[in-house]
């Protein structure tokens, strides 16, 4: 087999599916033709007149925390997160491609081809998702992250988390090694363990200005890969959080990328893209101001050439890479909604297991995240101008965490440091210890103390996927600027933990 042919799983290889209500597709007598309008008296299907749903009105807003904000002379000039709705009104953002669309209607049945209507989303429907939102994918990749290659495809999931275990499932066997960055998503290691493969850490560099990967650990493991780990298989795939790492919050450059890729075109192995928070390119960190101003905002296409990093999909020549969509981050996740994209080849691998496991995706998450795209949004451009809007909020949260940092006496005093996050939701805070600390047990120590100062925070150690060989470059907390309800929350937060290590600092490295 050409391209990733090689690298998919034999289970995933060997699988194959069938549906009792499949009439005989070969073999047909001489002289049969098939009926133009037969009548259904074999599928199990409820006609929709049996839903006791006949319309959905969803409600919607034309910005993040729209209800949060302070606007003045009914417009955006002056939008305040101070958290206070004093004085909130509804106006229309200057990016709005049409009209302001307060409320869609979701109706029972529909003639436009871009919706979908409760018919079809509430009915049983294909494991590879329902029409209109697959070809939204397809159309949204199109524009975002186009693969090099014309061999691609998309696939419904059940969000991030069900797309990863359909990766791991399509491409691992027993005993197959997945190389994994050494701090990372850690329900992804249950995925690897479900399948059968062998998760082998790669050095991560946890700085300021690193790519993440740390690229000569990485090539050196691969060169010389049978005197390191003798006795196991060699790679069969990357697993990469490479815009916005969570939990470091780096982020890989196109060149780095490419570099990653040629080793992947060298030992012959497949790459696991993780990105849910790459679309949350953000600006470097500046002071924030009271307000942000949401018509400074870039064009889709001043943000999409110069502002996302570019997809590792978009390098890939032979279908090598295996991206994970999701859109809990941009939309909500509850929906538990998301999609893969990849070589037709795993693909088809991944729809065999979808029919055994899930099936297809929730219809009710698919018709909501699909028609509130194309009815309020206006399509993938929309969609992107609404990506915008949130990438805005975001910088601004993730500059009003810093400057509280920043502005304390722990930095001041060197006991910390943070990195500037290029993407996503989580800042990565360095803790600088007095050579020959014990760190991990002062670590623990330091959770405490944030316990009893009322914040919260995940030590580096939590997210590591082997605790040894990650023990002597730990010495990091993730933080994130994604669920507070306000600025204030934020300051607060951010004046609790840095309060907390300066007293930890002051104490002697004691509670």
């Amino acid at each position: 087999m050409t391209g990733i042919g090689n690298l998919i799983s034999k289970r995933a290889a060997a699988r194959t599916t069938s549906h009792f209500t499949t009439g005989p597709t070969d073999g047909a007598p001489e002289g049969f033709k098939a009926h133009p309008k037969p009548l259904p008296l074999h599928w199990g299907m409820p006609n929709d007149g049996f839903f006791p749903i006949d319309s959905i009105d969803i409600n919607l807003v034309d910005f993040p925390f729209e209800k949060s904000y302070q606007l003045t002379n009914n417009s955006l000039e002056n939008l305040s997160l101070s958290g206070s709705n004093q004085g909130a009104q509804t106006v229309t953002p200057p990016l709005e491609p049409t009209k302001s669309v307060k409320t869609i209607r979701i109706e029972r049945r529909t003639s436009d081809p871009d919706l979908i209507d409760i018919a079809t989303g509430l009915q049983y429907a294909n494991v590879e998702g329902l029409g209109p939102l697959l070809k939204f994918t397809r159309d949204f990749i199109t524009r975002t992250h186009k693969p090099g290659y014309e061999n691609w495809e998309t696939i419904i999931t059940n969000g991030a988390g069900d797309g990863l275990n359909k990766a791991a499932d399509a491409l691992l066997d027993p005993e197959d090694v997945i190389l994994i960055e050494e701090f990372t998503f850690t329900p992804f290691l249950q995925n690897v363990s479900n399948a059968g493969g062998i998760a082998v850490p790669v050095k991560l560099s946890i700085k300021n200005g690193s790519q993440g990967l740390d690229l000569e650990y990485l090539t050196d493991l691969l060169e010389n890969w049978e005197t390191i780990h003798p006795g196991k298989n060699k790679p069969k795939a990357l697993y990469t959080i490479a815009t916005g790492q969570n939990p470091t919050g780096l982020t890989q450059t196109v060149e780095f990328r490419k570099k990653v890729y040629d080793l992947a075109e060298k030992y012959d192995f497949a790459i696991i893209e993780d990105d849910p928070y790459g679309y949350l390119a953000l600006p470097p960190y500046q002071p924030p101001s009271a307000t942000i101003k949401l018509d400074e905002f870039l064009t889709v296409d001043e943000y999409l050439k110069d502002h996302l990093i570019p997809s590792y999909l978009e390098i890939d020549t032979k279908g090598r890479v295996i991206r994970i969509e999701t859109f809990s981050k941009l939309f909500a996740p509850g929906l538990r909604l998301g999609f893969i994209v990849a070589h037709k080849d795993v693909i088809a691998a991944v729809s065999n297991y979808s029919a055994i496991v899930t099936r297809t995706s929730s219809g009710t998450s698919q018709l909501i995240v699909n028609n509130v795209i194309q009815q309020k949004f206006g399509g993938v451009d929309g969609w992107l101008q609404w990506i915008l809007k949130m990438r805005a909020t975001y910088s601004h949260r993730r500059d009003v965490l810093l400057k509280t940092i920043f502005d304390s006496e722990a930095y001041a005093k060197k006991y910390i440091d943070v990195i500037d996050p290029k993407a996503g939701m989580f800042v990565a805070l360095i803790v600088n210890f007095p050579e020959g600390t014990d760190f991990l047990t002062k670590l623990k120590l330091l959770v405490w103390k944030f316990a009893a100062y009322g914040v919260g925070v995940v030590p580096g150690i939590n997210m590591a996927v082997d605790k040894k060989f990650s023990a002597e470059h730990a010495n990091f907390f993730r933080l994130t600027y994604a669920p507070a309800n306000s600025d204030e929350e934020l300051i607060e937060g951010g004046k609790r933990l840095t309060d907390a290590i300066n007293d930890f600092f002051e104490k002697g490295l004691e509670f």
